[in-house]
């Protein structure tokens, strides 16, 4: 009886880390509002996971566009907090900042230019964590990249890096 119930724990452990993260609008985990999948590597359009419906692949620091790897459909890098525009990582071409939690506009950590907040799974406009404010749900933290979640809230709103 115990080796079986250690089995079911390792086995639940095992598909837990490799379960898909699935990104909703809002504050809702309804299957609707499901608007990107992350698995793998690969950000899928809504809650699908077929190669056809791959909008982006995260490799090494780097997204690409689709299920490609080339650095010619390199659109961001990150590295060291910071995620870049194309291949670079020069200072001139930052897009955003992580850090604590929080993501910022360029090269900046300045409170004002926080364009999002990370805090229990949900991602919100600006410093705030105001139900109201919330953009985007997380259904898991486990296996999504700080990469991952800074694209996010870039590709998707670009406009609070204005």
């Amino acid at each position: 009886m115990k080796k079986i119930a250690l089995i079911m724990l390792l086995t639940a452990a095992v598909f837990s880390v490799h379960a898909n993260v699935l990104i909703y609008k809002g504050d809702s985990t309804n299957w609707s509002s499901c608007i990107a999948t992350y698995d793998k590597g690969k950000f899928y359009k809504g809650s699908s996971t077929n190669w056809s419906d791959c909008i982006f692949t995260y490799k090494d620091g780097r997204i690409y566009k689709g299920d490609s790897t080339n650095w010619s459909d390199c659109v961001a890098t990150y590295k060291d907090g910071k995620l870049y525009k194309g291949i670079s990582t020069n200072w001139s071409d930052c897009i955003a900042t992580y850090k604590n939690g929080k993501i910022y506009k360029g090269g900046s950590t300045n409170w004002s230019d926080c364009a999002a907040n990370y805090k229990n799974g949900k991602l919100y406009k600006g410093d705030s964590t105001n139900w109201s404010d919330c953009i985007f749900t997380v259904s898991s933290r486990a296996g999504l990249p700080d990469a991952m979640i800074v694209w996010t809230v870039y590709h998707y709103y670009r406009i609070y890096f204005q």
